[in-house]
């Protein structure tokens, strides 16, 4: 059995990368990926490898590490096939229900919910890998770098079609920083043409990002 704590300890130190444990640790990603077919839709699994792959491309072109960004990128939606009534009921268990509107719509703890479970079922227990899978479809204030490309990446990965898109992935290779905010607003614009609630925790990201960007200006 390949040792999957590898992976969660490899993906601290990018020294890893260039060393000869690369083998084993392409085996596990390789067995990560099995897990996870098993747990989504086909089109679901397309998905989660897409943003794999944009994830760890957008981290080469700024210098992050890119094992980080693969592993959050193929788990980002672990938990996201999980019936309503399952979502809400491990949600509450683990105390990760942060806002009425999450009772409301048990889909958006989707994240949280498969940031505990990479861990628990995994033994996945990098912050970086955690904090991405759980923050990918909210965002929010103070992200950390993998956060932010794995956010990006869910919205501008092959397969994704939509007016802005192919804007978003070209800034999306030039400035992480205002890529991340105009992938914010294109979502919360989405929720407002479709009349949906908006999480207080994404205008919270806006307002956060819009500021930090205002400050760099």
């Amino acid at each position: 059995m390949i040792d999957r704590e590898m992976v969660s300890v490899s993906v601290k130190d990018n020294r890893l990368a260039h060393c000869s444990e690369q083998s084993k640790i392409k085996q596990v990603m390789h067995e990560y990926e099995g897990i996870l077919k098993d747990k989504l839709t086909e089109k679901r699994y397309v998905h989660a490898l897409a943003v794999c792959n944009c994830a760890s491309e957008l981290a080469g072109i700024h210098g992050l590490n890119r094992r980080q960004a693969e592993l959050a990128g193929l788990f980002h939606d672990y938990a996201r096939d999980l019936p309503a009534d399952e979502l809400l009921r491990i949600g509450r268990a683990k105390e990760l229900v942060t806002h009425e509107i999450e009772q409301q719509c048990p889909l958006l703890l989707h994240g949280p919910v498969g940031a505990a479970l990479i861990e628990e079922e995994l033994g996945i227990h990098a912050p970086q890998v955690l904090e991405a899978v759980a923050m990918h479809t909210l965002a929010g204030p103070a992200m950390g770098r993998i956060a932010q490309i794995v956010y990006i990446a869910d919205l501008t990965a092959t397969g994704r079609d939509f007016p802005l898109v192919d804007y978003l992935r070209t800034l999306s290779q030039t400035s992480l920083e205002q890529a991340l905010l105009e992938c914010i607003a294109s979502t919360i614009s989405h929720c407002l043409e479709k009349r949906q609630l908006i999480h207080p925790q994404s205008i919270e990201a806006w307002n956060y990002y819009s500021q930090e960007l205002k400050g760099v200006e």
